[in-house]
């Protein structure tokens, strides 16, 4: 019966791996496609045209992403914030606290703010600074446009407001979206336009090499961020720029026109983040997804410089996606941040722990040779004890040579109780151990001299005596009592 056993369990485990192998061999299941709606902005911006980009390589991780055009990035929060929208490319810097349902997802590159201006306003403004514009007809960007109110921040901080009866210095507003200004005529078109976008801008583009239009510089970048000291404590609302994630940045040389040389030197101007941002209901798990497609594909490589997960560490300007967090926290180096401060912990503690042991024991091997070492100096003290009661016989009258023959023992003795601890490790030292015997052979030179004198005066005493030797010194090498 046993062997039976032995043949089912046999065939059993056989057939267990014939099913696992067939099991890895099975190509890995499809991942299931997750259809989502984005939008972009105006259809004719670049941010559109990266939006498609990355739904391109958003496809191969099983990301389908419709894209649908949009007034601007003030529209496409409250798109999303309404679930209209699974994400969007908005323009940073934007304050809106009736946006419950936005969760930011990734920072991206800076968009710089371009003011294009005719040439016969290009020429009064060098001459005359921005207020040169008042009175002109101004194109802030499309009405629910990001670039429209941050335009209108900036004039109003170098004091130009909207037309009006009160107004000083004003200009007349204009709200053309950017495919609407491609198709105006030269006479219809504004004296000046605002648009932020990505470099290269393609309104920006078509309006230098159309209408001969040039970039105006806006070197005021970190002073209007500094406004942002002054907003504190006070509550932003919609429809205003956060100046705390205003910052200013440059648009290259030659970036529009070599043959024009627009600009002719790098352009000052500022700028803001491009954010992606999605409904706080998109799952974590495509937004895992989406995040790698971002960092980890060709769309990455389409940025100046290329996109990289660092992004996620900026100070975030709408609460975190759970899905980005979690991608955070999984692409962590190993050695980082809160890993770092774990080791140099447990460094310090082992370190501590390892030279107070190290001490210890060093104290307590030191304290251990001394022990040694102070046996050995008893040793060497009965020795010199020893000497000095032979120089003592020596130079005495009559020298004792049962005494002699006393401490000749008792030297002997000590040599031997010396010699076997020292061999059996109990007492330490090769130095001390080499100058104890040599003091022992002088201790034992000194008597073996001393006990020959005697035996010398012995036979000189039977000589005369007539008498045995042996007798006389067995006589006098008694111990009297």
């Amino acid at each position: 019966m046993g062997r039976y056993v032995k043949e089912l369990l046999m065939l059993a485990a056989a057939f267990g791996l014939l099913f696992l192998g067939i099991y890895w061999l099975q190509p890995a299941p499809k991942r299931r496609t997750t259809p989502l709606k984005m939008t972009a902005g105006d259809a004719t911006g670049l941010r559109h045209k990266l939006a498609l980009e990355l739904a391109m390589e958003a496809s191969q991780a099983g990301v389908q992403i419709e894209l649908v055009p949009s007034l601007g990035s003030e529209a496409a929060i409250e798109g999303v914030n309404r679930g209209e929208f699974d994400l969007a490319f908005v323009q940073g810097g934007l304050a809106n606290d009736q946006a419950p349902n936005i969760r930011q997802v990734s920072a991206m590159h800076i968009e710089p703010l371009h003011l294009l201006v005719s040439a016969e306003l290009h020429q009064r403004i060098e001459e005359n600074g921005l207020s040169a514009i008042h009175g002109r007809r101004v194109n802030l960007g499309a009405a629910g446009s990001g670039t429209q109110i941050l335009a209108t921040e900036v004039l109003a901080f170098v004091g130009l407001v909207p037309a009006s009866p009160n107004a000083a210095i004003g200009f007349h507003a204009m709200a053309y979206g950017y495919g609407e200004l491609m198709e105006l005529p030269r006479s219809e078109l504004p004296d000046a336009m605002f648009t932020v976008s990505s470099l290269p801008s393609p309104l920006a583009d078509y309006m230098i090499e159309k209408h001969d239009y040039r970039l105006v510089p806006l070197p005021f970048g970190e002073a209007l961020a500094l406004e942002a000291f002054l907003q504190l404590g006070k509550p932003l609302t919609n429809g205003s720029i956060d100046k705390h994630h205003v910052s200013e940045t440059l648009i290259p040389a030659f970036t529009y026109s070599v043959t024009k040389s627009e600009p002719a030197k790098p352009l000052a101007t500022i700028g803001t983040r491009l954010l992606l941002v999605a409904n706080t209901k998109t799952s974590n798990e495509v937004i895992e997804r989406l995040l790698n497609t971002l960092f980890n594909s060709r769309f990455a490589r389409v940025d100046r410089p290329a996109l990289d997960a660092s992004l996620l560490d900026m100070s975030p300007e709408f609460p975190i996606h759970p899905g980005a967090a979690k991608y955070r926290q999984r692409n962590k180096p190993l050695i980082a941040g809160d890993a770092i401060d774990y080791w140099e912990k447990v460094i310090a503690i082992t370190a501590t722990l390892t030279g107070g042991t190290f001490f210890i024991l060093q104290w307590y091997f030191r304290w251990s040779q001394r022990k040694r070492e102070a046996s050995f100096a008893a040793y060497m003290e009965r020795v010199l004890v020893i000497q000095n009661e032979s120089m003592q016989t020596e130079l005495s009258a009559q020298m004792d040579l049962p005494s002699l023959i006393r401490l000749q023992r008792e030297l002997a003795a000590i040599k031997t109780e010396a010699v076997h601890k020292f061999a059996a490790g109990e007492l330490e030292g090769e130095g001390l151990i080499h100058g104890f015997l040599d003091l022992v052979n002088d201790a034992r030179n000194q008597l073996t001299r001393l006990i020959l004198h005697q035996r010398d005066n012995i036979e000189a005493q039977a000589a005369l005596q007539n008498e045995d030797v042996v007798a006389i010194w067995n006589a006098q090498s008694q111990d009297k009592p």
